[in-house]
């Protein structure tokens, strides 16, 4: 593949106007190459970062792409090609600064993806939509104060004198200080005709802006003020360290290691004054299921120009959010991972929270890690990056050790106000597997304290991370499970429900279950989202079915059943839509909803001083994934929710329930001992040449015909062999294998994993691949770069 492709092999189009310029045009279609175009001299200047719309393919049907390169010699190509010529430039100022553009470069260099993707995935949809744009008229004065008092004289209507008085009070002498359209009518008292009079004898000149609609702002009342906080030893310490590095103005990584409810965020808060107060501007990325209320609230309470980014805005507060931060209204921005792309000039601080969370991968091309593209955005605008969580991942931790030049790591290894870290209860479940009406989801031990803590008007969090009421849908007579038509995977029964009760809870609109055999629900695939009506009988044998596995429906329905009294709301993402989850948190954290129980959404990002009970109700899920990550999951994932229980003078308790109590990640993550957790995983992760210590890539190969699949994946292979034989690298192949799924949305997959030493050799071996021709027979092909998972 060449970096430049001609555009014009196939031209039948007519006779193009005098253009003078080449531009190269990246296109968001997905092709892995730049083509060349000309540029018509009245469509001069265009930049890179602009979108341009051009001839493509044989068919010369118009496509949208991004300018990627300017003034390209057009003694390059001879005489022998004749280019196309675009036919329209779309936006008036680049969408991309020349940082941004090097940043897509490295992305779509690094995590093997076409430019025009990236580049495409840099901007939101609905900015290049234009969402919630509306054009409105504007009036301002023709003239200046001088001529405009003399043409008033001259003018006899009363409703013009008014006009033009009001015009004047305003000071609308220049397009920058015109006064609103309707505005200005209201204000006099008058329709249009007046004023379009007015425009007739030039006395006024009206104009139209475009207008975006804005988020609310948050009401006073709800802002998260605080006294002065005043850090502990531990916080000061490390707020110095900070400061001193973001004071050299060079690039550099500071792992911020706190364990939780340990004061991390107002680190955050204050390493953002001191860039703001340098005339630099910050961003903070967030996992998706910890931007709550409670931490924009927080951080406008302390920052005036903020803005935020994530998937709960609409399309048209997105682009209002966006065009904000490009105009430089704002200099703190809040997001999910693509905020990492946010337009923000003169950068000074990336602040990545929780930066172990899987969620920062992206699933879809490109498929980048927002914490090692912020690292990258942060080194290329010479900026610094924190990197917060009280479970780093071992990649970090591994950087630390071995890039101490740009790494560091700083702790905070006690709670604010030294409160102490709740009681952590391990339940081994192999004793309680059994209740009257079957397998019971709440032990004894943890249904007795629950019941304690309700009678103390205290709240309690129940994790289960798993959607659903059961995830097998099971007849015990001939072991028939109901599979999804389209997926290589079991389908999840759910309950009939409707809205009532709690806000944000589902309750059973008719009985569903007669013991344990199923009578009416739907099952749906998680895979696919393909949904079925469930038989009552077997449709193998013809006998009853009955549910096997657990969900949080199921869990909402037993704590229903055994605490009446209590106010329970189920969190997971079948029940909470958008604004029902800040409203359910904010009830919960009014004292209106006792038990919040659902799934790992309740991990991360909360604060609520009355909770002084954790219930793990199966910590060992992750554990039974053919994922070499599972111990760490697991491990992050019960730190990361027993730390949501005592953050007040209450004490907190945390009951751990596994039928797995001996498994090691469980035991160190009871004891709290991430440091020998680490130095353990570590030993087996060196042992199998897995990261940190070398590198992963994934290619997945997929189509609906086996056969077809099979003859590419096995050519693919071959293509690698050779690239490694020839170029003496040292990479491990693996495969053509099935996926752990082998079969998604009635695409069979195939993998094949590549392991290397450094990231170097990874990336030789697929700049060869890309030049290569492609692999036939054509299927659908995706590179993971770094993986987070093998599923």
């Amino acid at each position: 593949m060449t970096k430049h492709d001609t555009a014009g092999l196939f031209d039948t189009s007519q006779p193009q106007p005098p253009a003078s310029h080449v531009i190269g045009v990246a296109f968001e279609a997905g092709v892995d190459s730049q083509f060349d175009y000309l540029v018509p001299d009245k469509l001069w200047p265009v930049q890179p970062g602009q979108r341009v719309e051009a001839p493509f393919g044989r068919s010369n049907k118009l496509a949208i792409g991004f300018c990627v390169e300017t003034d390209i010699s057009r003694t390059d190509f001879g005489k022998k090609f004749k280019l196309k010529t675009i036919s329209d430039v779309i936006d008036k100022v680049p969408l991309l600064d020349a940082g941004l553009m090097e940043l897509a470069e490295w992305l779509s260099d690094y995590y093997v993806c076409p430019l025009g993707v990236v580049l495409a995935a840099m901007v939101p949809g609905a900015v290049k939509k234009g969402a919630g744009e509306k054009k409105e008229k504007y009036v301002y004065l023709a003239s200046g104060p001088e001529k405009i008092d003399k043409v008033e004289t001259e003018i006899k209507g009363k409703k013009q004198k008014l006009l033009i008085g009001r015009l004047k009070e305003s000071g609308a002498y220049e397009p920058e200080t015109a006064v609103e359209f309707s505005e200005l009518l209201a204000d006099v008292g008058c329709t249009d005709i007046p004023l379009k009079n007015l425009a007739d004898k030039a006395v006024i000149k009206i104009v139209q802006r475009t207008v975006l609609r804005s988020l609310p702002a948050i009401p006073e009342s709800m802002l998260i003020r605080q006294e002065k906080v005043i850090l502990n030893n531990d916080q000061q310490k490390a707020l110095s360290t900070i400061t001193s590095r973001l004071n050299t103005g060079r690039f550099a990584v500071t792992l911020l290691y706190g364990v939780t409810d340990s004061g991390k965020t107002e680190l955050y808060i204050r390493a953002i004054d001191e860039v703001i107060k340098k005339g630099k501007s910050a961003i903070v990325l967030l996992p998706e299921i910890a931007l709550t209320t409670q931490t924009i609230q927080r951080f406008s309470a302390r920052f005036e120009r903020i803005a935020v980014m994530h998937s709960g805005l609409t399309a048209p507060q997105r682009n209002s959010q966006w065009q904000k931060i490009k105009s430089g209204e704002a200099n703190v921005v809040i997001g999910a991972r693509s905020a990492v792309f946010a337009p923000l000039n003169n950068l000074g601080l990336i602040i990545v929270d929780e930066e172990h969370e899987p969620s920062y991968k992206q699933d879809t091309a490109p498929r980048y890690h927002g914490r090692d593209v912020a690292i990258k955005r942060a080194q290329l605008c010479n900026a610094h990056c924190i990197l917060g969580s009280s479970t780093p991942s071992l990649e970090t931790l591994q950087n630390c050790l071995t890039k101490k030049t740009i790494f560091n790591m700083v702790r905070l290894p006690k709670r604010v106000m030294n409160l102490p870290f709740p009681e952590m209860r391990l339940i081994d479940m192999k004793d309680f597997a059994s209740g009257k009406d079957g397998i019971t989801l709440l032990s004894e031990p943890l249904a007795n304290h629950l019941s304690d803590v309700l009678a103390r008007n205290e709240q309690a969090i129940l994790l289960l991370n798993r959607r659903g009421y059961s995830n097998f849908i099971f007849c015990p007579s001939c072991k028939h499970i109901i599979h999804c038509r389209n997926c290589d995977a079991t389908l999840t029964f759910h309950k009939l429900v409707r809205r009532g009760g709690m806000p944000g809870r589902q309750t059973a609109q008719i009985p569903t279950i007669t013991g344990r055999h199923l009578s009416t629900g739907y099952a749906i695939c998680h895979y696919c989202g393909s949904q079925t009506l469930v038989p009552e009988k077997c449709p193998l044998c013809g006998k009853s079915m009955i549910m096997l596995g657990l969900g949080s429906q199921r869990l909402e329905e037993e704590l229903a059943g055994k605490f009446p009294q209590a106010k329970v709301a189920r969190v997971d993402s079948d029940s909470m839509k958008g604004a029902d989850y800040y409203r359910v948190l904010r009830d919960f954290s009014e004292g209106r909803i006792n038990v919040l129980a659902g799934t790992q959404m309740l991990a991360k990002g909360l604060h609520f001083p009355n909770v002084t009970l954790v219930g793990i109700i199966s910590a060992d899920t992750s554990l039974y994934l053919p994922d070499f990550r599972a111990n760490e999951r697991t491990f992050q994932l019960i730190s990361q929710v027993a730390g949501r229980a005592g953050r007040s003078a209450k004490k907190g308790v945390v009951f751990v329930q596994t039928f797995l109590a001996g498994q090691p990640a469980i035991q160190f993550a009871l004891k709290g001992d991430f440091d020998g957790f680490v130095k353990e995983e570590l030993k087996h992760r060196a042992i199998c040449n897995l990261p940190p210590f070398w590198r992963l890539a994934l290619i997945t190969l997929r189509d609906r015909t086996y056969e077809k699949l099979e003859l590419a994946a096995k050519a693919m292979r071959e293509n690698i062999d050779q690239i490694v034989y020839d170029e003496n690298l040292q990479v491990k192949v693996r495969g053509p294998i099935p996926a752990t799924i082998s079969r998604i949305q009635t695409f069979h997959r195939l993998q094949i994993i590549l392991q290397a030493p450094s990231p170097t050799i990874l990336h030789r071996l697929f700049v060869t691949l890309r030049k290569s021709p492609p692999v036939r027979p054509a299927v659908t092909i995706a590179v993971d770069v770094d993986p987070v998972d093998l599923l």
